[in-house]
């Protein structure tokens, strides 16, 4: 029932959060843009860039699981935040790093002091694990479902309400 359209069946990945800020990236929002559309240097390549968020859309962040070539910094399970893009960029083009182990955000998700908390109080986040094969190995089309799913049965009839409620 997010009223932001951006959020509505979004998966998000959260990488930063504490009592001044929260950041995180959707993870089911391709661009309709590959990555060679902001790094020239990848002309004729057709990396995937996603649009992380509706917050500073000039930015180009990633989430990777190659921290001795990249650096960046820990978020869970082997899955690191941030790091050098210059670095990731020469590995692209090299063919050492590929799809299934970094995934680039124009923008990010991100919340003020409290606001996250505030949200889940309101129960408008579901929150699930996630490890690095889910997440850079799901289909963007299937990751909302495959999301929930990890949820239980109890969450199931989220499956079946449609995108837009008022329609039904």
């Amino acid at each position: 029932m997010m009223q932001d359209k951006s959020f509505q069946r979004s998966v998000i990945y959260l990488c930063h959060h504490n009592e001044e800020e929260s950041v995180g990236y959707i993870l089911n929002r391709p661009s309709d843009r590959p990555l060679s559309f902001v790094v020239k240097e990848l002309e004729g390549m057709d990396f995937p860039v996603h649009f992380g968020g509706p917050v500073d859309l000039n930015s180009l962040q990633l989430i990777h699981t190659y921290p001795d070539w990249l650096g960046g910094e820990e978020v869970d399970d082997s899955i690191f935040w941030g790091g050098d893009l210059e670095q990731a960029i020469e590995y692209i083009k090299l063919g050492k790093i590929t799809e299934e182990g970094i995934r680039f955000f124009i923008g990010y998700s991100g919340w003020s002091a409290g606001q996250l908390d505030a949200e889940m109080d309101m129960q408008s986040w579901l929150v699930s694990s996630v490890n690095p094969n889910f997440l850079f190995n799901t289909p963007n089309e299937a990751l909302w479902k495959a999301s929930v799913q990890t949820l239980g049965e109890s969450y199931k009839p989220l499956l079946f309400v449609p995108e837009d409620p008022q329609l039904n």
